[in-house]
């Protein structure tokens, strides 16, 4: 009777055990506020966008997207270093331009050029757009920066990718 109770009892345990650590790989991977996305605009600049607190919602090598008080307004920083894709020297406007080219066949004459960003920069400016979401990609110094953004519109995401470009 002992040996059975006790083998219950370690089976439960083990169980639970497992079913912990189960629960443990489906949480999210840490948010790195290091990480440089989330450095090309400060929490406070991005509060006049997402609302207060603005807060870093998820990161990854080249993405930082944040979140505040605004009910479905977000903020996407994608910042693509043009030597990780692999692209030769001297060939990164190219590519930037053709990614540009292949993003414009795509969505049709949506895309206007925006003065002042970078070295180049397009915005996606759809119209009857309900999602009210809108992108930005710019190009400097060898790389891209594309800002993508939901419920916070498009004259505030050409604000946003200013502000981060001129980082880059």
């Amino acid at each position: 009777m002992r040996s059975t109770l006790a083998t219950t009892l370690m089976v439960m345990m083990m169980g639970t055990a497992a079913w912990a650590a189960d629960g443990a790989g489906s949480a999210s991977p840490p948010v790195d506020p290091t990480a440089v996305p989330c450095t090309m605009v400060t929490a406070s600049e991005m509060e006049q966008f997402v609302g207060a607190p603005a807060t870093i919602k998820e990161t990854s090598d080249n993405l930082c997207t944040w979140v505040g008080s605004k009910p479905e307004a977000y903020v996407q920083v994608m910042h693509i270093p043009n030597k990780m894709r692999g692209v030769p020297a001297g060939q990164e406007r190219a590519y930037f331009d053709q990614i540009m080219g292949s993003e414009k066949d795509q969505h049709g004459a949506a895309f206007t050029e925006i003065s002042g960003i970078g070295e180049t920069a397009w915005g996606l400016n759809m119209a009857g757009n309900a999602q009210n979401y809108f992108k930005v990609y710019s190009y400097k110094n060898k790389d891209s920066l594309t800002i993508a953004t939901n419920g916070v519109g498009y004259d505030a995401t050409v604000e946003i990718a200013r502000l981060a470009t001129d980082r880059l």
